[in-house]
């Protein structure tokens, strides 16, 4: 096909300019097998990947295609792919771990549980376990498209350099916001790109300016604040992370995530009583709990590094972990909190249409409760936890009725909300990538309307940690 064939079959298809070119320019570079496309969010690249798979299993009847992408966005890729793909192709299978497993057992001795033709779509996240890791590498894919491939970190990452070292892949797209550090060839489309047939700009503009809401938290709230700083720098980074991000949030969840810590450790407190020492598993267990608790992706690595701290300091660090714990009972006071409804009273009244933004599902769950008994518009919470069908009927009645919307990040991946006035961040991302996914559900191309981004900041600037993320995504405090 001729570059003007393809660019005008891709217009056909509903492409832009920009995603025409690109798709036609990828399937012409076979010799580069390793691609990046950087582009904005919300500016297509999901459409894009699924028309070039279309166009692929089009012209080749036992072709194998994968599809590695955040669990949360599974649906929308099988919806986009189903759209585009006539009955007789491959139906897009969305692959977790029983259907694996249904699938293994199915195959003969020897032989790969991976059909011929297969248009397979799995979370990265199953995919980078050893097992999977090796299957998906043990046989020939004709392309492998990873979405969001700016978070490629940790045992994510190992799954991409098994996949190109391996030579499993004849073709891979990565799909990013930003340049990934691997060796790809990369294609970089901005703003000014996105442009409609005629040459129309479709993208307005919008200046990333991130509002400040100030509050000042009291003098008990600062004393605490210290108190978990210093208790929280006898350890190394991730589990120091773990607990200070929880802070940045909420009292509420510090105070979940402590609970939970000082649980964990009584069992290895107990450990020490019998004379046994902790094991690089037990911590591993500890530190793959609190993990849990956090929705922001990636926000620490996949493996924890020691605590840092031998037992008697260990011991002496479970004396302090029950003060603090003690410290936020007694504490009445949630400046921050306190902040925010106040705000929210008055921009409830200008009839906007609110999100509040939080990396943390037991933070989403503590403003949605208190919220809720002040408001006098609908409040939804949408958080990781949800299934599927439940996140999508909450995210429907937010759009319909309006009010306010709880999320985090993970229950915002695939996500459009142009229709949204003013996103809150109760609290904010370590790295500057996740801050831009932020922006990136709201100022989206199909946004007509003007939109605000506003974030909570302490006056006072009690938390040396939340001053240095405030520094590293270049926002004063």
């Amino acid at each position: 096909m001729s570059k003007k064939l393809g660019i005008q079959y891709f217009r056909n298809r509903g492409l832009l300019p920009f995603q025409a070119q690109f798709a036609v320019d990828f399937l012409e570079s076979e010799e580069k097998p390793y691609q990046e496309l950087v582009s904005p969010t919300g500016t297509g690249k999901t459409n894009l990947a699924a028309a070039l798979i279309a166009y692929q299993m089009e012209r080749g009847s036992n072709k194998r295609s994968l599809v590695l992408a955040p669990a949360q966005v599974l649906n929308v890729w099988q919806s986009a792919l189903s759209s585009r793909l006539s009955s007789e192709l491959a139906t897009p299978t969305v692959v977790d771990r029983k259907t694996y497993l249904q699938m293994e057992s199915l195959a003969h001795e020897g032989e790969s549980p991976w059909p011929t033709p297969a248009l397979i779509l799995m979370s990265i996240d199953l995919a980078k376990r050893d097992d999977i890791c090796a299957s998906i590498c043990a046989i020939s894919w004709d392309l492998v498209i990873l979405d969001e491939g700016h978070l490629l970190r940790g045992k994510r990452r190992v799954l991409y350099n098994a996949l190109t070292k391996s030579k499993a892949a004849r073709r891979v797209l990565l799909l990013s916001i930003s340049p990934s550090p691997f060796r790809a060839v990369v294609t970089k489309v901005d703003l000014q790109d996105v442009v409609d047939w005629n040459g129309r700009p479709i993208y307005i503009p919008f200046k990333k300016v991130l509002v400040p809401i100030y509050y000042t938290r009291t003098d008990r709230e600062r004393a605490l604040l210290v108190e978990l700083e210093q208790f929280a720098s006898a350890f190394t980074s991730s589990f120091r992370s773990l607990i200070l991000q929880s802070a940045f949030s909420s009292v509420y969840s510090a105070g979940r995530m402590l609970r939970h810590l000082s649980e964990s450790w009584r069992f290895l407190r107990n450990k020490i009583a019998h004379n046994m020492h902790w094991t690089n598993e037990d911590l591993e267990r500890i530190y793959s709990e609190l993990s849990a608790f956090v929705e922001e992706p990636e926000l620490v690595s996949d493996s924890p590094d020691s605590m840092g701290i031998p037992i008697q300091e260990f011991l002496t660090a479970y004396s302090k972990l029950e003060s603090l714990l003690d410290g936020i009972e007694e504490l009445c006071e949630d400046s921050k909190l306190d902040t925010l409804l106040v705000y929210l009273n008055d921009r409830i009244k200008d009839g906007a249409c609110l999100c509040i933004w939080t990396s943390f599902a037991t933070t989403a769950e503590y403003l949605h409760s208190n919220i809720q008994m002040v408001a006098e518009r609908r409040v939804q919470c949408v958080t990781g936890g949800l299934d599927a069908d439940e996140r999508r009927n909450r995210l429907a009645a937010f759009q319909q009725d309006g009010g306010i919307l709880i999320l985090t990040d993970s229950a915002a991946e695939g996500v459009a909300l142009d229709y949204v006035d003013e996103c809150v961040n109760y609290d904010l991302p370590m790295r500057p990538a996740v801050l831009e996914q932020r922006w990136g559900r709201f100022l989206r191309i199909a946004r007509k309307r003007s939109f605000k981004m506003t974030t909570l900041v302490d006056r006072t600037g009690a938390s040396t940690w939340e001053e240095q993320v405030l520094k590293k995504l270049r926002l004063s405090g």
